[in-house]
């Protein structure tokens, strides 16, 4: 496939998941930044980059995105010296946790699509 049009198969793909796509291409490195917001409000993003046009690349950077994602490490940067939330964080921080729960969450929704699709269309072929 095209890299334009995988690109764009890319970014439908991810739209239709709730994310907004900006991506920038550089020689043969494509990155790609996912950002949605979570229920909480959260601008929740992370980067993930695609190789050569080899899709398998970005579903592999996605991965280690997601395996690397702690939901209650997260939750501990918007948690103050009181216990609550800070910097807009929710106050509770039962609600903290559930809001980075929840991005970790989309975040396998994205790469279960992704590798859904890939197989089911075939999107490693030119």
């Amino acid at each position: 496939m095209e890299l334009e049009k995988l690109i764009n198969r890319i970014t439908d793909i991810a739209e239709d998941k709730g994310w907004s796509v900006y991506t920038e291409t550089k020689d043969a490195l494509v990155e790609f930044e996912f950002s949605q917001s979570t229920d909480f409000g959260q601008d929740f993003s992370f980067s993930a980059s695609m190789n050569d046009g080899d899709i398998y690349s970005l579903i592999k950077d996605v991965n280690d995105y997601y395996e690397g994602y702690d939901p209650d490490e997260e939750a501990m940067l918007w948690v103050g010296s009181d216990g609550h939330g800070k910097n807009g964080a929710p106050y509770r921080l039962s609600d903290i946790i559930k809001d980075m729960e929840q991005a970790e969450s989309m975040v396998s929704e994205l790469l279960e699509a992704l590798i859904e699709v890939c197989n089911k269309e075939e999107l490693w072929r030119d």
